[in-house]
């Protein structure tokens, strides 16, 4: 992997949702070389000419990739390079995206204020590497989804979801043998259920926005149905990552 392969990919951040999946799912792909492709982001995020729109993307990539490592769709060696590499560089990429002179930082300031809250939730990064960041404290819009798309956040609640069964079923299983097991084991089972609850009340508004997604997705789907042509206009934008390959 090369600093001119992975610009390549970064070339297609738009501020729709797809380029935003896409790019991610390829930096998923290619989680080993975390280092060079946060190097990469960094360097566009620093640099004035960039859009505003695109600096909030490429944060919302970051943000999509790191929700793909908690799903544990990354091995665990990619994983950890993952981490690594977003702890190393984004303190330094928000210090200087703040410190840009001529800058409007609103937008940018809002998006972070949206992911970190996430990776508070799913404790993603220590807290006080999260302080580090010095995100102000701002009550967010029900809504307020992070910037992650909505299977990225169903992929991670339904990885939750298995979890919470297994240690339930191991609770069951140690109740009698082990008490002090099972006590450990359902205490954990709680612990996954209030993450649960947190993301279901704080992020997907109790499940009004996961509504709102399913019929959106039905909508889509009844319109390809009965006007395919129609989904041709949108499909360089939407479907980029056809063209990693």
């Amino acid at each position: 992997m090369n600093k001119e392969k992975v610009g390549r990919r970064l070339d297609l951040v738009g501020s729709s949702a797809g380029s935003i999946i896409s790019v991610a799912a390829w930096c998923a792909l290619q989680a080993s070389s975390a280092d060079i492709i946060l190097a990469a982001i960094d360097e566009r995020m620093r640099n004035a000419s960039t859009r505003n729109e695109v600096r909030c993307a490429l944060l919302n990539v970051i943000h999509e990739l790191l929700l793909t490592c908690a799903a544990n769709g990354v091995p665990e060696a990619g994983k950890r390079s993952v981490l690594m590499a977003v702890s190393k560089t984004l303190p330094g990429t928000v210090h200087a995206v703040r410190t840009l002179t001529g800058t409007n930082t609103e937008a940018f300031e809002q998006n972070l204020a949206k992911v970190v809250s996430w990776w508070a939730i799913l404790n993603i990064f220590p807290r006080a590497w999260i302080a580090q960041l010095g995100v102000k404290e701002a009550k967010q819009p029900s809504d307020a989804t992070g910037g992650a798309s909505m299977p990225g956040q169903l992929s991670y609640i339904a990885n939750l979801m298995l979890r919470y069964n297994e240690v339930k079923e191991e609770c069951l299983r140690q109740s009698h043998a082990s008490p002090e097991r099972a006590a450990a084991a359902r205490e954990e089972a709680s612990q996954q259920l209030a993450k649960l609850r947190d993301i279901v009340h704080c992020k997907l508004d109790g499940g009004a926005s996961l509504v709102a997604w399913l019929d959106a997705e039905r909508g889509s789907l009844e319109g390809n149905v009965q006007n395919t042509s129609c989904s041709v206009a949108g499909q360089k934008e939407d479907d980029v990552l056809g063209s990693f390959f």
